[in-house]
């Protein structure tokens, strides 16, 4: 009996140690969710800590650890301006996770780190090993007229630019000599566009807020030509009595033929602001819509 006893104790002590030599254990949603709220709260070093207070817990995957780092590194880079300890954690991160979906800007964000740093030859090699795909063919008849990193401009795209500014312009790059010049122009901005990207640039709110207008109006205008403009109506008996209605106002006095083009281009105007007038009114008819004129200050 007395054996027996004995027994139980020492089971019963050999738990207790066991579960006081135990690893301890963390929540690590809960952490990570501290540790965000340390960083939105400017509390950059506190935040780092508990992450990795995080890292030091038994059983987590390469994911978690690849997440880990990368939300730490991206602290040192973009609270902090700690670059050296920035492109540490991101190479740590793309190493435990080199598939996760932050993987393309940790790489990016390395590089931009070790420019900072000054260590530009780093910085080239790590571009060069981040743009391993390969470049597309170019199409038959083409030619690679420049090359950025492991990317290349043709000039059908070149050409394609060109085309896309306004005559003036058009005639003032007819030369060879000034063709080189704006493929260099081209290489530069690409240049400029990716050290942009690299430092984050297109992640900033006002960027991205642009972005978007400019993006809205793209798509507007484009729904006006081909909604509303498409078949606009031009008479030349309603030019001859728009022009007879306007001629002392608009055109004093002129005789037609002498302002026959911008005689056009008021009653095309004209006739758009009325076609455009017409389908918002039928766009608000169809939906609730209303002016608050009374509020407007």
């Amino acid at each position: 009996m007395a054996r027996m006893a004995i027994s139980v104790f020492v089971l019963l002590l050999a738990g207790v140690f066991a579960a006081g030599c135990s690893e301890p254990t963390v929540d690590v949603e809960r952490a990570k969710r501290i540790a965000g709220e340390l960083r939105n709260n400017k509390l950059y070093a506190a935040a780092i800590q508990e992450y990795e207070r995080i890292l030091e817990t038994p059983g987590l995957d390469d994911a978690q650890r690849g997440n880990l780092n990368y939300l730490i590194a991206r602290i040192y880079f973009e609270d902090m301006d700690d670059y050296r300890n920035a492109a540490a954690y991101y190479v740590r991160a793309r190493s435990y996770a080199p598939e996760a979906s932050y993987a393309e800007e940790a790489s990016r964000n390395l590089v931009a780190a070790l420019e900072k740093m000054g260590q530009t030859l780093d910085a080239a090699r790590e571009l060069r090993a981040s743009t391993d795909i390969e470049a597309e063919d170019a199409p038959p008849g083409d030619v690679v007229v420049a090359r950025v990193g492991e990317d290349e401009i043709y000039m059908a795209e070149v050409e394609g630019r060109i085309q896309s500014l306004p005559p003036e312009m058009q005639k003032q790059l007819a030369s060879r000599d000034a063709r080189v010049e704006f493929v260099k122009q081209m290489a530069a901005m690409e240049l400029l566009y990716r050290a942009a990207l690299r430092e984050g640039y297109d992640r900033d709110p006002e960027i991205q807020r642009r972005i978007e207008e400019l993006a809205r109006q793209a798509i507007i205008d484009q729904f006006l030509v081909e909604k509303v403009m498409k078949d606009l109506p031009i008479d030349t008996l309603d030019v001859r009595t728009f022009y007879r209605a306007n001629r002392e106002d608009r055109y004093g006095g002129a005789p037609y033929d002498s302002v026959r083009a911008q005689v056009f281009f008021d009653y095309q105007q004209q006739k758009a602001e009325v076609a455009f007038n017409e389908y918002v009114q039928e766009l608000a008819e169809a939906e609730r819509f209303e002016i608050l004129e009374r509020n407007v200050r």
